[in-house]
């Protein structure tokens, strides 16, 4: 019997550079918390329901997907960006956030 499962298609720009070396590290490697392989544009991430060491942006998408019933996120960078969560520079850290104002951003240097 077979079963469909649904994940999340959102923008690697919602990974800071730390989530990405992150994911990397992982990617294909049995962590005990972290479940994730690397695509040539991104990764398939399953999306634990308890929190595994990851930051809070992180954590944020994959509650994100599981209300909206995905077990699994993917990121690829032509994927769409989801409204209201952080948007990264992958040269500059840059973080864009949405206001009632309108966009704010904030940029940081890379380290």
């Amino acid at each position: 019997m077979s079963v469909v499962r649904r994940f999340l298609d959102l923008s690697n720009a919602h990974l800071t550079k730390e989530d990405r070396a992150l994911l990397e590290a992982c990617a294909g490697r049995d962590t005990g918390e972290l479940l994730c392989a690397s695509t040539p544009y991104g990764w398939f991430v399953f999306a634990c329901e308890e929190r595994p060491q990851i930051s809070d942006t992180l954590w944020a998408l994959f509650q994100e997907a599981r209300q909206h019933g995905c077990e699994y996120l993917l990121f690829d960078r032509d994927a769409a960006e989801i409204d209201g969560f952080p948007v990264f520079d992958w040269d500059v850290e840059e973080i864009t956030t949405e206001t009632e104002e309108g966009k704010e951003k904030e940029q940081t240097e890379a380290g």
